[in-house]
């Protein structure tokens, strides 16, 4: 998925370092991915090679030398079939913390109960975190992208939400209510 936003990034803002396309990444896409400036790099470096990606380094005044990476025909194409692949809406969802119920019999109830008290407070802070980013999103958004960013803040906050009223009802459970 990282080689999908950056090249649709660079497609979409034209020619930008590594830092630029992290800011973006940290501007607009933060709550739905989580992408980190290191493997911002590893991936450019790696698209370069496959030829993706073209890197021109550039040394402006006395400031540090820049690798300013574009999108090659090659990577115009790959980003089509990756994007041609999601369309498959292939949906196979993991959750790591059912690990923690597998093997309660090795963790404390007291532990597991503050675990999820914690979890339903992080969540109810994410979805206020993203309520607040649509809302400040949908004003600057042309008319016609807004149907779409509703999708995928939508598509975000059910699944929220959704944790949140799993949460609620286990830690329910694990108090015997």
């Amino acid at each position: 998925m990282i080689p999908l936003y950056i090249i649709g990034l660079l497609q979409r803002y034209g020619p930008q370092h590594g830092y630029q396309i992290k800011k973006i990444i940290g501007e607009q896409l933060s709550d739905f991915t989580q992408i980190k400036l290191p493997t911002i790099y590893y991936h450019l470096e790696n698209m370069e090679a496959g030829g993706l990606l073209t890197a021109t380094r550039l040394k402006p005044g006395g400031r540090p030398e820049k690798t300013v990476y574009n999108v090659t025909s090659k990577g115009r194409q790959a980003f089509q079939s990756m994007l041609d692949e999601l369309l498959e809406f292939d949906y196979h969802p993991s959750f790591v913390s059912d690990g923690i119920f597998y093997f309660s019999d090795s963790l404390s109830l007291s532990d597991m109960t503050k675990g999820l008290e914690n979890h339903i407070k992080n969540l109810k802070e994410i979805i206020e975190r993203i309520q607040k980013h649509q809302n400040e999103t949908l004003q600057f958004v042309p008319e016609e992208m807004k149907p779409m960013v509703l999708i995928i803040f939508n598509h975000h906050l059910y699944h929220y939400r959704a944790e949140l009223g799993w949460a609620i009802e286990s830690l329910s459970v694990l108090k015997g209510e």
